[in-house]
């Protein structure tokens, strides 16, 4: 039942976020019905893998807001080779806010760590979203200072949120993103290398099938080959390598995972000594002589 309700409300905010993309100054139309369906099939998987103890509660919230943002800014960059401000902007609010909310609950839990003067988890998550997104889109932005056609502006804007939901997870978890995203981005275009290679290579077979007609004659493939269009963007692999860290964050949140544990062990400990001292005093006060 749970997973459902999450799958539902992750269809709801994709839909959400393809209209608000069409409806924005530079509209960006994607199909809002896939859209829905992707991310509600990924916001039940990422309830079912809480509900059966593979993501703690306090981390949730991260993963479902990469998630919220991954399909609708994957359609239109795949469609359109570009990714909405609208979108990117919205990206960027929505992990940072995720993120606070994280740092309060991680906080929350380890209230008694805290206390004792152990730090703040949830305050250097923050600050480790905040270094995280500033060193991703600083990275990005050299990148497209060096070579603009390898990158657009908007896989720069969309680095900030990307790089704040990777740098929660921790330093490496950057890295490993970034590799992820290079890794599919070139897998795609090699696909779409191949892929256009049997294309020329089927249209030249049949036009020498059809030569008898004319260069130019009814029926000839000639002049309709298939354009040599752009290559394929690198947001959908961005999207893809984030996704990738958030949800499976593996030992990068041991140390959190272990301050909260510490305090949950702590509370039971104070607990059992405030009752073991208060009956040993009454026994002490009321035995005889």
């Amino acid at each position: 039942m749970i997973v459902l309700a999450v799958g539902t409300a992750g269809a709801a905010v994709a839909w959400a976020a393809c209209r608000v993309s069409a409806r924005a100054a530079r509209p960006a139309v994607v199909p809002a019905g896939r859209c829905a369906v992707v991310t509600a099939c990924g916001w039940a998987w990422l309830g079912w893998r809480w509900s059966v103890g593979g993501l703690p509660a306090w981390w949730l919230p991260v993963p479902l807001a990469v998630f919220a943002v991954a399909a609708p800014l994957a359609a239109a960059d795949l469609r359109h080779r570009r990714l909405p401000d609208v979108l990117t902007a919205a990206a960027a609010v929505v992990v940072g806010v995720a993120v606070v909310v994280s740092a309060i609950t991680l906080d929350a839990i380890t209230l008694d760590a805290v206390a004792a003067g152990e730090g703040e988890p949830g305050a250097g998550l923050v600050v480790r979203s905040a270094a995280g997104a500033l060193a991703f889109a600083g990275a990005h932005a050299l990148v497209r200072a060096v070579s603009p056609r390898s990158l657009g502006a908007g896989d720069v804007k969309l680095a900030v949120g990307l790089g704040g939901a990777a740098g929660a997870v921790g330093w490496p978890a950057l890295v490993v993103g970034a590799a992820a995203a290079s890794l599919v981005t070139l897998a795609g275009a090699c696909v779409l290398q191949w892929s256009r290679q049997w294309s020329r290579q089927w249209s030249r077979r049949w036009s020498r099938q059809w030569r008898c007609r004319g260069a130019t004659g009814r029926g000839s493939p000639h002049g309709r080959r298939p354009p040599h269009g752009p290559g394929l963007p690198h947001g959908p692999g961005m999207l893809f390598g984030a996704c990738l860290v958030v949800a499976f964050p593996g030992a990068a949140l041991d140390g959190e995972v272990e301050a909260a544990a510490r305090a949950i062990a702590g509370t039971g400990m104070n607990t059992g000594m405030s009752a073991g001292t208060g009956t040993g005093m009454g026994a002490v006060t009321h035995s005889p002589g």
